[in-house]
């Protein structure tokens, strides 16, 4: 029981990140045709990137291997960036774009001005501690601790600070008077905590390349991948709290660069087998690629049966029904034909083992001899799972 609660609670996780991410994008489409409306720029982009891509790789790993510390980051980091871009849309909506339309936007929109912190700095933790989730010695634990403290200073004093002033003057550029109440204490002691960031980013390198220099085998690549991914993203996203990124190139970076950590574990775990997950990663592909096609199909139809039944009271009627029906009629063979290709690339062991079994299902049909049958049955399964021993049992026959 408590097994099946480890596996599930992954999938619920990622399931409601995603759903706030995807809120958040709803609030920004909804507002975004607003002449006030500012410009996501970097972070906000980053946000909703980190709110998707994050807790898809988590749930792949933290559900396979729960002992893990790696998918339980990369969980809490897309949760916290997903919070912290939802907080800010649902404020701006309701503080901004249409006052009062929205219930507890003011605490939304202290919310909105810390939430990303944990997000961050356990993105620093991940460089520590892949790919095993652990440090690579005791020797590392203050770079840890300074990473806690830094969370605290960067997190506490601002969200105590900024409180009493939550509401619309959090959503403007110029955000509250920085020489009132405790602003001033809270700057200070938030840049000492951008310096341990700093710090903490330095040494987070230092580690992973002490690690690949241990490591060997298959550990070796993994670690090369995602250090390589690291050491573009990490400083980037550090960069950014010191320097602006020009329009459009802020977002263009952001879409670009802050995927790189989560694509480069997910290489280093299919290309390298690190979680033994092929199976689950392919169905997963493979659904959201139907998913996608199919959308696709339902909009295209959909807008051309509207199209052609304009002038029809029942059009929108006939359109969706019509295009539910193909949707429906195309499922199952675009479901296979997708698995199929999306097989020989991430469980390329599945696939080849089915050609096997399915090759030899058809020589099975022209064979009567049972001798060469029963070498035909030796060689296809040492040849699909490759197992220590293969005894086949024949049934007497009855006189």
């Amino acid at each position: 029981m408590i097994g099946q609660q480890r596996r599930l609670l992954p999938a619920i996780l990622a399931v409601a990140t995603l759903v706030i991410a995807m809120a958040a994008l709803a609030l920004i489409i909804a507002d975004f045709e607003n002449p006030t409306f500012p410009a996501l720029g970097f972070n906000g982009t980053a946000n909703l990137v980190l709110g998707v891509t994050y807790p898809i790789v988590g749930w792949l790993i933290a559900s396979r291997r729960p002992e893990n510390a790696i998918g339980w980051i990369f969980l809490a980091v897309g949760l916290s960036q997903a919070i912290a871009g939802f907080t800010a849309a649902y404020a701006w909506h309701g503080l901004v774009a249409i006052p009062g339309s929205l219930p507890l936007a003011d605490l939304a929109s202290w919310v909105q001005v810390w939430a990303w912190v944990p997000g961050y700095m356990l993105l620093l933790v991940l460089l520590l501690v892949f790919p095993d989730g652990r440090l690579p010695s005791t020797r590392w634990r203050p770079v840890l601790w300074m990473a806690e403290v830094a969370l605290f200073l960067m997190l506490v004093p601002t969200a105590i600070a900024t409180l009493p002033y939550r509401g619309p003057v959090l959503m403007t550029p110029e955000g509250p008077d920085p020489t009132q109440g405790l602003l001033p204490l809270a700057t200070t002691l938030s840049g000492i905590g951008s310096i341990l960031v700093l710090l903490v980013a330095l040494s987070a390198i230092a580690a992973l390349v002490v690690r690949y220099r241990r490591a060997r085998g298959a550990e070796r690549q993994q670690v090369k991948w995602f250090a390589f991914a690291g050491i573009v993203e990490i400083p980037l996203v550090i960069a950014t709290a010191w320097f602006a990124i020009p329009a459009p190139f802020d977002m263009l970076a952001a879409i670009v660069i802050i995927p790189l950590v989560p694509v480069a574990t997910a290489i280093a775990i299919l290309r390298y087998r690190l979680y033994e997950i092929d199976r689950l990663v392919s169905r997963t592909i493979a659904y959201a690629a139907v998913t996608g096609g199919l959308i696709g199909v339902y909009l295209v139809v959909n807008l051309g049966l509207t199209t052609a039944f304009s002038s029809i009271t029942s059009g929108d009627s006939v359109a969706v029904a019509a295009s539910t029906l193909v949707v429906a009629a195309l499922f199952t063979p675009l479901r296979r034909r997708v698995q199929r290709v999306v097989d020989r690339w991430f469980d390329r062991a599945r696939y080849d083992a089915e050609r096997t079994t399915a090759a030899f299902s058809e020589r099975l049909r022209n064979e009567v001899d049972l001798p060469s049958l029963v070498a035909e049955l030796d060689t296809t399964v040492r040849g699909a799972i490759s197992p220590s021993r293969v005894d086949v049992w024949l049934r007497s026959a009855r006189p």
